[in-house]
């Protein structure tokens, strides 16, 4: 770790640790980033790494967000149809499983919030600017 990289190091372990500690470090972090910009005493490499981290917190708190709300509606309204109204143990068996697979989608989400915090770091230590991932956006 670099002296002038400190913080910018700080920050990424804090993303990392953010779906343990259920957003609270993740929420540090990007305070943290968002303070480190305003100040502007950082360069342009370190600045690009921050508005990476702040990018990707919002990104995977809004897929969150919108994964909990679709496994909840979906199981919810799937389980009471077949409370109410239709009697089928097909139906009810897909309503249990709703939540299964949605945290499967978490898992995998996840594991790639970690492939892109490593590969945001492995872009720092070789003190080159933070480049987004082309790759799936979830």
């Amino acid at each position: 770790m670099n002296k002038p990289h400190n913080g910018i190091w700080v920050a990424y372990i804090l993303s990392c640790f953010t779906p343990f500690t259920f957003l609270i470090s993740g929420v540090v972090a990007i305070i943290y980033a968002g303070y480190r910009l305003d100040k502007g005493e950082d360069g342009e490499v370190i600045n690009s790494h921050y508005y990476g981290l702040i990018r990707t917190f919002f990104l995977y708190l809004t897929f969150f967000v919108v994964l909990i709300v679709t496994v909840a509606t979906t199981n919810g309204v799937l389980a009471g149809i077949e409370r109410y109204w239709f009697h089928n143990t097909l139906l009810d068996k897909v309503a249990y499983a709703i939540p299964v697979v949605g945290g499967v989608f978490a898992i995998l989400a996840i594991l790639v919030w970690f492939m892109r915090m490593f590969q945001g770091m492995q872009q720092l230590k070789a003190n080159k600017p933070h480049r987004p991932s082309t790759g799936p956006n979830l």
